[in-house]
């Protein structure tokens, strides 16, 4: 009986095939651009956040509000947690996230790039402005901003309104220098919370943080004394990008809107940590805007 023979071919060659095979099967545009043009998944609605929280109880708390949008949408929808503000801009600039929760001073600066609209801002302890505050432990000696002088601080994030520009405004109106200055170290913790607790444990003398971390039920809190207070402000909005066109981002904010009319979805509001909703406009920046002049040392309005 004849044997068959199977020819083996050389590796080289079969991989040259199917470079070959593959190029040949893309789309001309593709071919031309090279492999970066490979499309992503171009259906799938990305939504920017920063970690107020660890990484992954942020994922946790939010992802409901992902599976509420992708029903509602009827398309995949994605939780993405940046490192910062900035890299909720960067990102809605670059097309790479669809959907971000900016604070109200990085909405500000975002929107100067024209590139994005407000959808709704939260309501959050039954209002949807909130203030800064600078807290530092009940058992300390400060009592005001001047006695932080030379002691250790904590901002959250340089693009945040009550962790960053709120304070150092004051600290400029009160004539205290600039923060690098004054302070003889400063902390950036990249969250809220983990400002509110750089105080509690004794890592820092004093923070910048927001009312909306006041939650009563934080023990905590019962360690901690405000010593300043700003001037109430809308909370920062829930943005998207304009190219994602008028008509999705029209249903993106109905869908958000809904969501505490509807005995199935009102649930999800305290999953967020939130009590609602509302819609939100540019012009309710204005006086974020102004103050974000003041403190570059530009005529205000």
């Amino acid at each position: 009986m004849r044997s068959s023979v199977i020819k083996v071919l050389p590796a080289w060659f079969l991989f040259i095939f199917f470079c070959a095979a593959t190029f040949l099967c893309m789309p001309a545009e593709g071919r031309a651009a090279g492999v970066e043009s490979i499309p992503e998944r171009s259906n799938v609605l990305r939504i920017g956040f920063v970690p107020q929280d660890n990484a992954v109880r942020m994922v946790k708390k939010w992802q409901p509000l992902a599976d509420y949008l992708s029903k509602e949408l009827n398309r995949p929808v994605e939780i993405e947690i940046k490192p910062n503000y900035q890299g909720v801009i960067d990102d809605l600039a670059r097309g790479k996230v669809d959907v971000g929760l900016l604070g109200s001073f990085s909405y500000v600066r975002a929107a100067e790039g024209g590139g994005i609209v407000p959808l709704v801002r939260r309501v959050i302890f039954g209002s949807s402005y909130y203030r800064g505050i600078i807290v530092v432990r009940t058992d300390s000696a400060i009592r005001t901003l001047s006695g932080l002088k030379g002691r250790r601080f904590a901002f959250t994030d340089k693009n945040s309104t009550t962790g960053f520009v709120l304070p150092v405004r004051q600290m400029k109106r009160s004539g205290l220098g600039p923060p690098e200055q004054f302070f003889s170290e400063i902390i950036y913790t990249g969250n809220h919370d983990s400002a509110l607790l750089a105080v509690y444990s004794g890592s820092a003398d004093g923070a910048a943080l927001s009312t909306t971390r006041l939650d009563p039920l934080n023990a905590k809190l019962d360690h901690l004394r405000i010593i300043w207070k700003s001037e109430s402000i809308p909370l920062g909005p829930f943005v998207a990008r304009k190219s994602l066109g008028g008509a999705t981002i029209a249903k993106l904010r109905k869908a958000l809107l809904r969501i505490e009319s509807s005995p199935s979805t009102k649930p999800l509001l305290k999953q967020f940590g939130v009590d609602g909703f509302v819609a939100a406009r540019d012009s309710d920046y204005k006086i974020v805007r102004s103050l974000a002049r003041s403190l570059e040392g530009l005529p205000e309005e």
